[in-house]
């Protein structure tokens, strides 16, 4: 006994030396976020309680050999036979499936409000709604046995309903259902494949009333074959495992359409719908469009004078590439980022659509949509 209490005193001691000697971090590659930075010591801080709160997540974050310790827990956690580590189940076929959110009921209330009295102010253009099913909806077959999730498809119907006839909806759940044993998601991330997003984008052609006869056929190309995702940094599960990262272009290069991208708060123009240095980082899908933007005036050569305002989360950037051929202009709010007026967004660019992009668990849990549409604020 005397023995084991030296060692576990020991084991104690050594691992406090190389936590206080080794240097904080500002970013997990592992994990695709920023770390939590030392709070600074305040009275009001203390006082509120804020501080240690802080300072917990500050070590937890920093702590010697995070990466080592949070593996271990999840291998442990697996041979106990526990199948669902930070919202992230382990399911069959090396899937990970983040769990489906919890509806804000008042907040969804007020950005449907929103969105409806947007359209409502602007009867004459076309207001399109889609939601995308998440993974955890469309492939229940990959959840491991007795997980509980909510019901998405219900969501999905309450949100249609109060939006009202006003908005357009685009039923996208019954394409990414019908394709459910393709490669519509990935493995190891939240996001839907470039797969998936072209069979919503055949979806919104359809609904939309665009016309392909002049867009040019796509053909995939593999830019990546190492991708390994958000939902296994998350978890921990299956951090060897390496999937593909696929981009649509035309089959003939002389059929391209060409762009630039205006990225208009960092005040920079590319040729180009991809950034290709992300591929040598941990988070690859932020190859489509560079990631997330608070706003993009995207112009084209498209042979047209159509002009989209798309308000979208990440799901959107692997669409937009399809959608390039059919507008002259898109202009793209992610209103997570966003604090301009949309009133000057719809006069400056003579805007002829308006879609509403989003994956289910972003929009649910929303609370930035309300405030941009109303008055250029978000909350």
């Amino acid at each position: 006994m005397k023995a084991a209490a030296i060692v576990f005193l020991a084991t104690t001691g050594l691992i406090c030396l190389v936590n206080l000697v080794s240097q904080d971090k500002e970013f997990s590659e592992k994990e695709n976020r920023v770390l939590e930075q030392k709070p600074k010591l305040t009275l009001g801080a203390v006082e509120s309680g804020r501080f240690m709160k802080q300072y917990e997540s500050y070590k937890s974050d920093q702590f010697a050999g995070r990466d080592f310790w949070v593996s271990l827990k999840t291998r442990v956690d697996l041979i106990a036979g526990k199948r669902k580590a930070n919202g992230v189940f382990k399911g069959s076929d090396n899937y990970l499936l983040e769990d489906i959110s919890v509806m804000n009921e008042e907040q969804v209330k007020k950005n449907t409000d929103a969105i409806r009295a947007f359209a409502e102010e602007y009867p004459e253009l076309p207001v399109y709604m889609m939601l995308v099913p998440n993974a955890a909806n469309v492939l229940q077959d990959k959840l491991p046995p007795f997980a509980v999730t909510e019901d998405q498809d219900a969501q999905f119907a309450k949100i249609q309903k109060d939006l009202g006839d006003s908005v357009h909806w685009i039923d996208v759940s019954k394409a990414m259902k019908k394709h459910k044993n393709e490669e519509i998601y990935y493995h190891t991330d939240h996001h839907w494949t470039t797969l998936g997003a072209s069979y919503a984008y055949e979806t919104l052609v359809k609904n939309m009333k665009l016309d392909p006869s002049k867009v040019p056929a796509f053909k995939p190309y593999a830019v990546a074959n190492d991708f390994n995702g958000t939902l296994s940094s998350t978890s921990g599960y299956e951090a060897g495992y390496e999937e593909s990262i696929y981009i649509y272009a035309p089959k003939k290069d002389k059929d391209a359409v060409e762009v630039v991208v205006n990225y208009v708060d960092e005040q920079k123009k590319t040729a180009t719908l991809y950034d290709r240095s992300k591929l040598k980082g941990k988070d690859k899908y932020g190859m489509f469009l560079g990631g997330n933007y608070s706003m993009l005036d995207i112009r084209t050569t498209a042979d047209t004078t159509a002009r989209l305002l798309l308000f979208k989360d990440s799901y959107a950037n692997a669409v937009i590439p399809f959608l390039t051929p059919y507008y002259r202009e898109i202009i793209v709010i992610d209103p997570r980022y966003y604090y301009g007026d949309i009133t000057e967004v719809m006069q400056n660019h003579k805007i002829t659509d308006i879609l509403f992009l989003y994956n289910g668990n972003t929009f649910v849990e929303d609370n930035s949509i309300s405030g941009v549409l109303q008055n250029g604020e978000t909350e």
